[in-house]
């Protein structure tokens, strides 16, 4: 299936990633989850092969599980020492590559990120050679754990991931150049299925409907295409009944109606103490049918509906006595 999917619709941001690198800037590879920001960047690296002489992969997607994975390969890379990580005497002396990491993990694992940093950053330093760290998911950093990563800057370069640039850690965004991967055409998911149709031999009894389905359901995202793909591969015939029961939230556009709804009820809510202040009978029953007409609105099995009703009923259970 990778084959097929793979990076097709991608070569311009591969190749506009790869110049990015080259020029030795720090870069962001921004887009939503399954978009294909990690593909593109193994492209990118792969593409570079030997021109980079120094690369540190991550792919956890907790900053410490991060900083403890660089650690792991900087040591067997020989970038750091046992010493400096505070490995028991025995290590001492041992090239980092002949250490058995089993022995150590736990221990690097108890680590503070605090002590990490203090520990990488200064064996970053010493090598003349800039390191590129490859960061698979830079979303869920907080703003002391940027400020670790900027400490890192000074001393690598970092491409990154994120499916969302958090205004918390914006300081982290400002210096590095965004690359927003964005959702494959109509026409490549299109090519791509139909890629697909002749290649495996799925027999399909409307493949037209089965091509177009997949295009509107999948977004244009990659990963929704690949699971589509491969869910329905499974079947030993696809018929149109099948194909219209195919589903995948990345298609899966949403209005959120909340603010909107919750200014409205506050209005409705607001008219019926208008109308018990004033004596105005009318204005209050005509607040109370406004409150049975939203709470009865098909709206609110959109998303966020039940918060808007918890909230709309919170304020309607205070209201005094009608006059």
């Amino acid at each position: 299936m990778d084959e097929i999917v793979g990076l097709t619709g991608r070569e311009e941001v591969v190749e506009e990633l790869v110049t990015e690198i080259k020029k030795g800037k720090h870069v962001i590879l921004t887009g939503p989850v399954g978009i294909g920001k990690s593909a593109v960047l193994r492209a990118a690296l792969d593409r570079l092969g030997g021109k980079i002489e120094l690369v540190i992969r991550l792919h956890d997607h907790q900053a410490k599980g991060q900083f403890v994975e660089m650690a792991r390969q900087m040591l067997a890379l020989e970038l750091i020492t046992a010493q400096q990580l505070e490995l028991p005497a025995k290590f001492h002396g041992v090239p980092g590559s002949e250490i058995d990491w089993k022995e150590i993990k736990s221990q690097v694992n108890r680590m503070s990120m605090r002590d990490l940093t203090q520990a990488l950053i200064p064996a970053l330093a010493k090598d003349e050679a800039k390191p590129v760290i490859a960061v698979d998911d830079l979303t869920s950093l907080t703003p002391t754990q940027m400020a670790f990563w900027l400490a890192i800057f000074d001393h690598a370069q970092v491409i990154g991931c994120a499916s969302e640039k958090k205004a918390r850690v914006r300081k982290l965004w400002w210096k590095m150049r965004e690359i927003a991967v964005k959702p494959l055409s109509p026409e490549t998911v299109r090519a791509i299925v139909k890629k697909y149709i002749e290649t495996q031999g799925v027999l399909i009894e409307s493949p037209e409907l089965y091509i177009s389905h997949v295009v509107k359901q999948s977004g244009g995202v990659p990963q929704a295409i690949y699971d589509m793909l491969d869910e329905s591969g499974k079947e030993r015939i696809i018929d149109k009944r099948k194909v219209r029961e195919m589903r995948h939230e990345a298609g899966v556009q949403y209005l959120d109606f909340t603010p909107m709804v919750m200014v409205l009820g506050a209005l409705i809510v607001s008219m019926r103490y208008v109308g018990m202040g004033t004596g105005d009978k009318m204005l209050y029953i005509l607040g109370g049918m406004g409150c049975g007409a939203v709470f009865d609105l098909p709206l609110f099995h959109l998303q966020g509906g039940r918060a808007v009703v918890l909230y709309l009923y919170s304020i309607y259970s205070l209201r005094v006595n009608p006059c």
